[in-house]
């Protein structure tokens, strides 16, 4: 084979991949098959650091990222980063087969452009993943191969990213799920309690308990306390802020209360938690 001919660099010390690019690592893979599953772990998972990287292979629904709400289909991607608050509602049948690869990289300011947005699974990003799904299922799986496959896909993903409208998606209409999480981003820095909801959206408190669990599979109380206990985490790990402005921040009233909750629901005393 004739190669093309080559042009001299101008400096024999600079040349291209200057950004540098972590590799994932702490890699998991997983498949949820059940709504009650699906929902009850989003619940218990809470705030995190790590991507969330979610495949729907089948069953229609909706997840919500922060205070926003995106349909999600079959065949589509989305990609959770660190210390988004997301759950999942509407779903179309009790059972379904998502696909979740969990993961940490120290180095993402190249996956920011896949914020709150739903993709398409191409041709190449389905290649991707099979065979990080390959890798995976291996007996004496090899965790370099299984890393640089997975920044494989994520490479291919961006891409895909890059290469469709990046305006902002459209939203479905308005669920009580999106409501109750725009009204905890409104209100930030307040206690809010299933009363001031209630009271906002002119139910009593029985029915907009009852209403609430049948959207979202869980109690509203339980939901409304993630909620809080997902910013404080998120603020703690990526702020220098003073535990008590943070307690005040996500809604627990006074430090001590903070202080309590937090350690009873983590295991954790929230200065533990930062460090």
């Amino acid at each position: 084979m004739r190669y093309p001919e080559l042009e001299e660099p101008v400096d024999y010390f600079t040349g291209m991949g200057q950004h540098q690019l972590s590799t994932p690592t702490h890699i998991l893979l997983f498949m949820r098959a059940s709504k009650e599953t699906l929902q009850q772990a989003a619940l218990q998972n809470r705030s995190h650091h790590r991507f969330v990287l979610t495949f729907n292979l089948e069953t229609p629904g909706q997840v919500h990222v922060d205070n926003r709400s995106l349909a999600f289909r079959p065949g589509q991607t989305l990609l959770i980063l660190p210390y988004q608050f997301h759950h999942f509602s509407q779903l179309a049948s009790p059972k379904l087969h998502w696909l979740f690869c969990t993961f940490e990289l120290k180095t993402a300011a190249f996956l920011e452009p896949l914020r709150n947005r739903v993709l398409e699974t191409s041709d190449i990003t389905q290649q991707a993943l099979d065979a990080l799904l390959a890798e995976w299922q291996k007996a004496d799986v090899q965790e370099e191969v299984l890393q640089v496959t997975l920044m494989r896909l994520l490479l291919a993903l961006k891409e895909v990213g890059e290469s469709t409208d990046t305006s902002r998606p459209t939203e479905p209409r308005d669920s009580l799920l999106r409501t109750v999480n725009r009204l905890m981003s409104e209100w930030r820095g307040r206690t809010v309690v299933v009363g001031d909801l209630a009271k906002e959206l002119n139910l009593s408190e029985s029915r907009l308990r009852t209403l609430f669990k049948e959207a979202a599979g869980i109690p509203l109380g339980a939901y409304v306390q993630n909620y809080r206990l997902n910013r404080a985490m998120a603020l703690l790990r990526t702020t220098s802020l003073p535990i008590a402005e943070i307690a005040e921040e996500a809604g627990f009233g006074s430090p001590q209360a903070f202080s309590r909750i937090f350690k009873k629901e983590t295991g954790k005393t929230p200065r533990g938690y930062r460090q």
